[in-house]
């Protein structure tokens, strides 16, 4: 089972810390886009760390699961506002007296309300609290964490499902049996175990889904792999760079990718990423990566490229041996990220005529 409370590395721990802090000072969970602008500074991937965190439970988006944020999405829109969870709270200490303790405090008062619910032998019917319900057995928690306690209790697990909703501008929540599991965790570590136990086991309780027929394996596309009309845009761009070169090396990429011909796109493709760091004023590859012009989206494409450096080695350097090699088109990047490298050596080409003229 994934460890919730185990030390995380200082990349991730900068993720929780930077949305935390931005929390303690407004009051209100940041928009992401603040939360990925702060760690692009630092040469990190917002979205990366966020996947990487551990989570309990179901593995995809169907079944129970819990971790350390309330979203773990693939793809986060730049203002959703993720927040982190009561877990979080052990990897980042100044939640603990806002938002932690809180919540425990909180967590043991609505499971002393459900035990105590007067019972009825006529009415199927969940026992109910307010937030003046919560104010008036625990008085003095933060106004902050007091504000945000619906959506609070909508994420953790110990309080998940059962109805909720206003009345007479109140609102209100029901309050489900199941809360009785969480009345031996009195503390932080305790509350986090009880979680994980539980969650765990009702994803191991899914049936397992029905088996798919696999499809069958796609043929690959054959054509263009770089945009010819991209390609036609780089050989008309009046500049000072020589682009007789790479606009050489990027035909006969296109033509290797038509007849199939994988160890050459490799090696054509590595020397293209090898070829076009002067325009962006870097020296290699990596540092083009690093610091050029990328938003997000394109980033990524720049990362799969990255990654696919060590296939291009491979293909190049791999001495013959006793194993088969079996490099096929489909290993090549897609071709978006191809396009989007040369879209950005396009764009660029114009701007350094112009700072030399």
């Amino acid at each position: 089972m994934t460890d919730l409370t185990a030390a995380l590395s200082r990349e991730q721990t900068m993720l929780l810390t930077t949305m935390a802090h931005q929390y303690l000072m407004e009051d209100e969970w940041p928009v992401w886009q603040f939360t990925v602008d702060t760690l692009d500074r630092h040469d990190l991937d917002a979205e990366e760390l966020l996947r990487s965190l551990p989570r309990v439970g179901s593995s995809g988006h169907v079944g129970p699961s819990y971790g350390l944020t309330t979203h773990n999405s693939f793809h986060i829109s730049d203002d959703d506002r993720p927040a982190l969870t009561i877990a979080a709270a052990l990897h980042v200490p100044e939640l603990q007296p806002y938002v932690a303790d809180p919540f425990l405090r909180v967590l043991h008062a609505l499971i002393a309300i459900q035990r105590s619910a007067p019972l009825s032998t006529q009415k199927a019917a969940r026992p109910r609290f307010t937030l003046a319900d919560i104010e008036r057995e625990l008085p003095g928690l933060p106004r902050g964490f007091l504000a945000r306690l619906p959506d609070v209790l909508t994420h953790e697990p110990a309080t998940w499902g059962g109805s909720s909703g206003t009345e007479d501008g109140a609102w209100w929540r029901e309050l489900r049996r199941e809360i009785r599991q969480y009345r031996d965790a009195t503390t932080l570590h305790e509350y986090v175990h009880t979680t994980a136990r539980l969650i765990t086991a009702q994803a191991e309780a899914l049936p397992a889904p029905h088996p798919l027929v696999p499809a069958p394996a796609p043929t690959p596309a054959v054509g263009s792999y770089v945009a010819e009309e991209l390609i036609a845009d780089l050989e008309a761009k009046d500049t000072t760079f020589r682009t007789d070169k790479l606009l050489a090396l990027v035909r006969e990429l296109n033509a290797s990718y038509a007849d199939e011909r994988p160890y050459a796109c490799q090696m054509l493709l590595r020397a293209i990423l090898d070829h076009v760091p002067p325009v962006f004023g870097q020296k290699n590859f990596q540092h083009v990566v690093a610091h050029g012009p990328w938003g997000r989206t394109e980033k990524v494409y720049m990362k799969q490229l990255t990654e696919f450096r060590a296939s291009a080695d491979d293909a190049l350097h791999r001495q013959i041996g006793t194993r088969t090699s079996r490099f096929s088109i489909g290993d090549l990047p897609i071709r978006a990220s191809v396009n989007a490298l040369l879209e950005g050596v396009l764009d660029h080409l114009p701007a350094l005529q112009q700072q030399e003229a």
